[in-house]
């Protein structure tokens, strides 16, 4: 019998999850940390804080874009046509011209690279040791390595969710992973101290990621590791980016555009191997049968809230590729 088997869903995963799912256990062991794990556990915690960013960013849009347009009208008056331009300059706060915040941005970004880096790292290691364990009990099979990953992702007793694990589980990286979209929504106050407004594709971006992270550590769903993994990878590319830049070290355009198709590649080939999940078995150990790797609707979830998220933001990032790289410049006519 194989371990890993593709077949029709589960008919329980068209029903409605159920809403009172007990947590699942912290995987801190202070207790100031597994208060906050408790808070965020909660539906209502990444709702509020999303909402509240989101509405600031699109109340406070407005004003910064009245900034813009007061100092175009005077960089007109002062140079005449040859000031005017498509896009608005930017209009920073005062704030933003001081060196303890140039130094901020930078360390900001350091940071994330760093923790991006670090949570890669860390995550890549505990798939390989927890597929690692099943290796005797997989010895016939055609492709051995990915029926090994695939029970280290869908079995919750003994694979990367578990807590029973001798390194650090997916909880544990999945939680501080959470923790960082809330932290990532500097990102948007300091474009916007910078004298920018916020593009509806970073605030779309910035909150529903706080709602995928939340779904998929609350209820434990497998395909949540793709997230994880993928998205800590690009986020360590771009915060080293963004580091490079602020030291005004020239980056060539190539680079960014690069990074670009990688984080619209990670949607689509990210998104449709969550959505394989749907049509997996994995073999459950204590049992030796064949069961859904989303056995029930509480763990297919989060993966409904990954793809709704997912389709319209790829479709964000689709359009602002063509318009920063393949859209034709204005050629200017010779005289």
């Amino acid at each position: 019998m194989p371990f890993v088997e593709i077949s029709w869903p589960s008919s329980s995963l068209l029903s409605f999850p159920e809403t009172n799912t007990p947590f699942y256990p912290s995987p801190f062991k202070n207790e100031y940390l597994n208060q906050t794990y408790d808070l965020f556990m909660k539906a209502s915690t990444p709702m509020s804080i999303a909402l509240v960013y989101f509405s600031f960013v699109h109340f406070i849009n407005p004003i910064i874009r009245k900034r813009q347009l007061r100092l175009q009208q005077k960089l007109n008056e002062k140079n005449g046509a040859a000031a005017a331009s498509k896009r608005l300059p930017a209009a920073p706060y005062g704030i933003a011209r001081t060196w303890w915040f140039k130094l901020f941005v930078i360390l900001h970004n350091v940071f994330l690279c760093i923790y991006s880096a670090w949570t890669f790292v860390g995550m890549v290691y505990t798939l390989r040791k927890t597929a690692k364990q099943y290796e005797e009990y997989i010895v016939d099979e055609t492709h051995p390595k990915l029926s090994k990953m695939v029970q280290a992702v869908c079995d919750l007793d003994s694979g990367i969710f578990s807590d029973k694990l001798p390194l650090k589980n997916l909880s544990y990286y999945g939680f501080w992973f959470y923790m960082s979209k809330f932290y990532e929504v500097l990102d948007t106050i300091i474009i916007l101290l910078k004298g920018r407004p916020s593009s509806l594709l970073q605030s779309y971006h910035h909150a529903g990621a706080m709602m995928c992270m939340w779904s998929g550590i609350r209820y434990r769903s497998p395909p949540i590791w793709i997230f994880v993994v993928f998205n800590s990878f690009i986020h360590t590319l771009m915060y080293f980016y963004f580091t490079l830049s602020c030291l005004k070290i020239r980056v060539p355009t190539i680079f960014k555009r690069i990074l670009t198709s990688m984080q619209i590649t990670q949607f689509i080939v990210g998104g449709s191997g969550a959505i394989v999940y749907v049509f997996l078995k994995y073999t459950n150990l204590e049992t030796g049968e064949l069961q859904h790797c989303l056995e029930s609707s509480t763990r297919a979830f989060p993966l409904y809230i990954n793809v709704a998220y997912l389709a319209p933001l790829t479709a964000l990032f689709g359009a602002f590729y063509i318009e920063s790289y393949l859209r034709k410049q204005p050629v200017k006519q010779k005289k």
